[in-house]
């Protein structure tokens, strides 16, 4: 029972539902229904006089995150502005424990994998009808309809803080367009979910035994691809290239002539879909922009963080104490961050919880390509994708990609050869 609610749980990560237990006080599903899961496989483990915990490099660095994420209390300013983040923490990384012992055995495995595949599609789809709902209905009433629809989503105070500082237009060309991010708070946190998803799906996909099933889950991923481009995260679409130029040249590696032709023309297909696009092409043109305007603003944020970390190496300004360093009038829940995970996290806890979170990531993805198998080699790839977007953004504030990135870190401890002999 608790192996299926795990399973239901991660396909339905980009649906979760907010209850408003207080003022500036949104609990999202996701951070209910994880404890919930570490509880349950707690007390079936402690029944079975027994509790598994992977003796394993990545053990070893999610359990160093969070001692010296708990240290970052104590070098800051306010405590109380850290103890929100350090419970936000607790709700999620348990998940990694959890799911660690329910991949020993080789089925949940395959529906680990499936379940992030089903996953991604129905963000995928909900961000697309998003997008296209101007379309529809006209700019200015899609982006009220959907401003109504995220306190059930996000959480009234959450919603409010996401509604005044949105970044779900931009204008390309002089046209102000409504960017995809379904029902995440914006387009970037959509993008690092969609693309973990897509590339984990990859292995699914390889997986499969029957041409048909095959033809269809081949689609579905073609339309990530597409919504990912029309989040319009230049971030997003670095990662996702990074993440498609690794898989094609470790997968040319390890195949013949047949697959290494299937590898360079898919490829060419996203090259040339970036490309061809008007659009899409403008937007990552204008990555290399230094003086575009969200450009230059994320250098100077880049400048911002590196002076504090430059200031306080060890241990940072503390955690939850980042926004008030720069700006000291700003309110809790600010969205002031360096856009760069290792600088955010650097900044508040200190260099060597920045590497940690690093290495963490690294030694998945080496771990995944010792394993010397197509799931292996997907995973990997989703996590050199979410490495790159992360130097342009953050997503560790967003539960349902932290838990997904733990999910797949968990699933990378084992051989994911998920194909059965033949």
């Amino acid at each position: 029972m608790v192996k299926l609610f795990f399973i239901i749980l991660i396909i339905l990560l980009p649906v979760q539902f907010a209850l408003n237990a207080g003022e500036n006080v949104d609990l999202v599903t996701t951070r209910l229904f994880i404890p919930a899961v570490f509880l349950f496989w707690l007390i079936k483990s402690l029944a079975g006089k027994r509790i598994w915990i992977p003796n394993k490099a990545e053990t070893g660095l999610v359990i160093s995150f969070l001692f010296l994420s708990t240290l970052g209390l104590f070098f800051g300013r306010d405590a109380s502005a850290g103890f929100r983040k350090l419970i936000y923490f607790l709700t999620i990384f348990p998940v990694f424990f959890a799911a660690a012992d329910i991949f020993r055995e080789k089925k949940w495995r395959r529906r680990g994998v499936g379940a992030i595949f089903f996953s991604g599609m129905i963000a995928t789809v909900i961000a697309l009808i998003q997008f296209f709902l101007p379309f529809a209905v006209g700019l200015e009433k899609a982006v009220r309809i959907w401003e109504n629809l995220i306190p059930y989503f996000l959480g009234n105070s959450f919603a409010k803080i996401v509604a005044a500082n949105s970044s779900w237009l931009v204008n390309i060309g002089g046209v102000t367009r409504m960017r995809a991010f379904g029902f995440f708070p914006d387009p970037h946190g959509f993008a690092f979910f969609a693309n973990l998803c897509f590339f984990t799906g990859l292995g699914y996909l390889f997986s499969q035994k029957r041409a048909i099933s095959g033809i269809w889950k081949g689609a579905v991923l073609a339309l990530m691809i597409l919504a990912v481009a029309l989040s319009f995260s230049r971030g997003a679409y670095l990662g996702l290239v990074a993440g498609a130029v690794f898989f094609t040249i470790i997968f040319l590696k390890r195949t013949g002539i047949l697959g290494k032709a299937f590898a360079a023309g898919g490829l060419v297909l996203v090259l040339m879909f970036a490309i061809n696009s008007n659009v899409i092409s403008q937007r990552l043109v204008s990555s290399f922009n230094l003086k575009e305007g969200s450009n230059a603003e994320r250098y100077k944020n880049w400048i911002q963080a590196v002076e504090i970390v430059r200031d306080n190496p060890l241990g940072g300004v503390g955690l939850g104490n980042y926004a008030r360093t720069i700006d000291p009038s700003a309110e809790e829940r600010s969205p002031i961050y360096a856009h760069n995970l290792f600088l955010d996290i650097a900044a508040e806890t200190g260099i060597l919880n920045a590497i940690v979170f690093l290495l963490l990531i690294l030694f998945s993805i080496w771990r995944n390509i010792r394993n010397n198998n197509m799931t292996g080699l997907a995973l990997a790839s989703g996590l050199v994708g979410f490495f790159v977007h992360s130097i342009f953004d953050t997503a560790l504030w967003s539960p349902q990609v932290l838990a997904l990135l733990l999910v797949i870190i968990s699933l990378g401890l084992y051989d994911n050869e998920l194909k059965d002999p033949a």
